[in-house]
């Protein structure tokens, strides 16, 4: 009887034993799987979006570039327009790539340097006045170059065509800012460019479920971006969701020009948008759709939708952000609640299914 029992025990042992092995080898196959394909994800993203929408970027800016230099020679109607043309196109392809702060652009303060807006008129001015450019390495002054920068110089420095024409003809220290600024904006590009080859090996390769790792932090960066860069820059800080209601037009993207703030946004979105869904290659909704359990297996969907819903919405805005802000303000903070519903099921919903980790402090309160 004893006898019995010892084989029985045995052989329970074995069964169990083999379960669990069982058991190992799936959990390690299914890591192999999820490593394999965050490679694919981190190899898509590096090669189908970073370097190539780096490259469109610096590309452009030296087309900018170009422009500038022919308006400090000869200001005149055609050559600023020709400068403001080139200045649109590029602060597009920028919303293609201010995702993108890891590695190279990070490490620089790359995003800080082309678009913290407002911009610092009195520090823009400060440094026409004395020409010391090397105020502008300095972190207090970010917002006195980059994009807005560019936007004061080339629509809000005078409040007629005229007059800003004349302001650039009599004054040379405008011109030599104005230069100055795109010198620097290519120059920093350029370095974000030439480095990501560099970069790109180790980039692919970080596919651990670690807070340093290359998905975890690309993956924060890019929920990061629709939280602050997008939602919160372009409509919550205008509209006031962070100051008891107090709407602020002038901090609108783009507000010396006032017609495009709109088509910067929904540039942006678009950007968004096509990272999220790969542009036909691997990326964060096919590994949602790969993982995600019963409960969130409309997920990728869902967020899609409510990308729509946002697109709709800013599109049903004026196109100056300025003239929304002062004529409805209500309807900007619909459009900012309808994209804050995308937040939601990005950082809460799509992190869960990621099994990753937020990497950044919200202290907006919302």
């Amino acid at each position: 009887m004893i006898k019995k029992v010892v084989v029985l025990i045995s052989i329970l042992f074995l069964f169990f034993l083999s379960c669990s092995g069982d058991s190992d080898s799936l959990s390690s196959n299914n890591s192999n799987s999820v490593w394999e394909q965050k490679s694919q994800m981190l190899t898509n993203w590096a090669d189908n979006f970073i370097i190539p929408n780096y490259q469109n970027l610096s590309d452009r800016l030296d087309q900018l570039q170009l422009s500038i230099n022919s308006f400090v020679i000869n200001p005149n109607q055609s050559t600023l327009d020709e400068v403001r043309g080139e200045w649109l196109e590029s602060y597009k392809l920028w919303q293609h790539v201010e995702m993108f702060n890891i590695g190279p652009a990070e490490q620089t303060f790359y995003h800080l340097k082309m678009n913290v807006f407002p911009t610092s008129v009195a520090n823009i001015e400060s440094v026409i006045l004395s020409e010391d450019f090397s105020n502008l390495n300095n972190a207090p002054f970010y917002s006195a170059q980059g994009f807005p920068a560019l936007d004061y110089l080339l629509y809000g420095i005078a409040e007629n065509d005229n007059l800003i024409l004349s302001l650039y003809g009599t004054n040379q220290k405008y011109s030599n800012y104005l230069v100055e600024v795109i010198e620097r904006m290519v120059s920093s590009t350029d370095y974000v460019l030439t480095e990501w080859p560099n970069y790109r090996s180790g980039f692919i390769s970080s596919v651990e479920n670690t807070a340093t790792s290359s998905a975890n932090k690309m993956t924060n960066d890019f929920i990061y971006y629709y939280e602050k860069g997008f939602r919160a820059n372009k409509f919550g800080i205008p509209v006031g969701v962070f100051s008891g209601g107090n709407v602020f037009p002038e901090k609108v993207e783009a507000y010396y020009n006032k017609n495009v703030s709109q088509i910067l946004a929904l540039e942006a979105l678009d950007a968004i948008k096509l990272f999220f869904n790969g542009n036909g290659s691997y990326s964060l909704s096919q590994y949602i759709d790969n993982f995600a359990t019963d409960n969130m297996e409309n997920l990728t969907n869902d967020i899609n939708s409510q990308f729509d819903l946002s697109r709709n919405s800013i599109e049903g805005l004026d196109s100056n952000f300025v003239n929304q802000l002062n004529s409805n303000s209500l309807q900007m903070g619909i459009t900012y609640d309808i994209i804050q519903a995308g937040t939601v099921l990005l950082k809460t919903d799509m992190l869960s299914v990621l099994q990753i980790a937020t990497d950044y402090v919200d202290a907006d309160g919302d």
